[in-house]
């Protein structure tokens, strides 16, 4: 029964080949043979391709898709020439969360690609700090760890609350922890490959030796040498506002590779590769939303920055105060339009109030903007307004004051005790100054607002 199996399989996977080559271009079926030549050689030679691992970060954009087909169709010749092939693990990753329309593209994609079943192919997602099995029906609105969420709010209210700062560069450092997490669950992978052009990669990692050397860190140089002690580094840096009294911690040496982790060169032959062809239709992407996107923004979810654009313009919109903090879903011309949760709230577990109260920073700067945020969201919090300074400055207070404030925020006391003083432990203070300048793209943001007025204050 096994061997009818096996001889069953083979025939299927000979079949999604030829259906592979048949939608591809005569370029790409050049660079395909280059493609498994260079994995051949990495490898070690064909005698080594068996136990060879290629690691790849799916995004959700047209070249990760494209990426991943290719891999398959190599990974399949290799199969038809030889007795073993490489294995092939996928991570699935999109910040602040996944949302259930991507997951269900990319399981069309895998099932197009006959990938599920495959024992030479491992297909997982990042989970609440977690990998697991790859599952469309996973709830795309499970909330982080506390300490992703309280890192999160102390950025916004220390530093920048812009959208384009919220899921900017600090974004990087959460998947550098969904990579770092990967490694730690998998530590056999051998090379990672992506469909990062060479010249976005020179620029995350200048970004990524500059916050590390901001972070305090000796020769971060080096650190790019290695996919995972690049990851381990930078991964910690993501939770730093979560205990800004402190400095940057130490990766555990013990964890540290025999062989360094690297990234599998085709610069060369991505422009062939990943250009257009008949593959969109094939793996479904001629009319599935799958997007084309900046190299450096395939993780992140599309609707995360437009909902928080929204969100913060109605929030603070003059003359309308207490507006819902829900969007409308435009989805559906002529029908009326029903509000929903906010995306990235849930992925954040974060309430609406805190939200609004993230997006107006209240508490900065010695709570100078307090009043204004209680004028427009919590008028009948206005009367005890002076009790609200005492309870941030650390002075006698009724205990409804304080849950308030805590609730409201979402925050500890103690930190917004922090907030409100502008009080940031050794390293901080320029670290996240430099996440606050730069969007997803790691492209600077406007000066003039980069950088929060309590993070200035801290410094001066």
């Amino acid at each position: 029964m096994s061997i009818v199996h096996d001889q069953a399989m083979h025939f299927i996977y000979q079949q999604v080949l030829e259906r592979l080559l048949n939608h591809m271009s005569k370029e790409q079926r050049v660079s395909l043979q280059l493609l498994i030549q260079r994995l051949l050689v990495t490898a070690g030679g064909p005698e080594y391709i068996g136990t060879f691992r290629l690691l790849v970060v799916q995004g959700g954009d047209r070249r990760s898709a494209r990426l991943l087909a290719i891999l398959r169709a190599a990974q399949l010749s290799i199969a038809l020439r030889a007795p073993v092939t490489f294995k092939l693990r996928v991570l699935v990753t999109c910040l602040p969360a996944s949302s259930s329309a991507m997951l269900e593209q990319h399981d069309r994609i895998f099932n197009t690609l006959f990938m599920h079943d495959d024992p030479r192919v491992q297909l997982q997602m990042v989970e609440q700090a977690a990998v697991v099995p790859f599952c469309r029906q996973a709830d795309a609105a499970a909330q982080h760890l506390p300490l992703s969420r309280e890192a999160l709010l102390l950025f916004g209210h220390l530093v920048d609350a812009r959208p384009e700062a919220l899921l900017g560069s600090r974004t990087h450092l959460e998947l550098a922890d969904a990579i770092r997490l990967a490694l730690v669950a998998y530590p056999g992978t051998d090379a990672l490959v992506t469909a990062m052009p060479a010249r976005q990669r020179r620029r995350f990692a200048a970004w990524a030796r500059r916050s590390l050397r901001l972070a305090g860190v000796a020769r971060p140089d080096s650190l790019h040498q290695c996919v995972y002690s690049l990851a381990r580094w930078l991964a910690p840096l993501h939770a730093v506002a979560g205990a800004p009294g402190e400095g940057i911690g130490t990766p555990d040496l013990m964890q540290e590779r025999a062989l360094p982790l690297r990234v599998l060169m085709i610069d060369d032959l991505l422009a062939q590769l990943l250009g257009e062809s008949e593959l969109d239709r094939v793996l479904g992407c001629g009319l599935e939303p799958v997007r084309e996107s900046p190299p450096l923004s395939v993780f992140v979810d599309p609707q995360a920055l437009a909902q928080l654009h929204d969100i913060g313009g109605r929030c603070k919109a003059p003359g309308a105060p207490r507006q819902a903090l829900r969007l409308v879903n435009q989805d559906v011309p002529g029908k009326p339009q029903a509000p929903q949760q906010p995306r990235f709230a849930k992925a954040y577990g974060l309430e609406n109030t805190q939200l609004a109260c993230l997006l107006y920073r209240p508490f900065a700067n010695q709570g100078a903007g307090l009043e204004r945020f209680l004028q427009c969201r919590h008028a009948d919090m206005l009367v005890a307004l002076p009790y609200l300074h005492r309870a941030l400055q650390g002075k006698p207070c009724p205990d409804a004051v304080k849950d308030w404030i805590v609730n409201t925020s979402g925050l500890p006391l103690a930190q917004l005790r922090m907030v409100y003083k502008g009080r940031l432990g050794p390293g901080v203070r320029k670290l996240l100054a430099n996440l606050a300048r730069r969007d997803v793209q790691l492209r600077l943001l406007g000066r003039q607002v980069a950088v929060g007025t309590a993070t200035r204050k801290a410094s001066s």
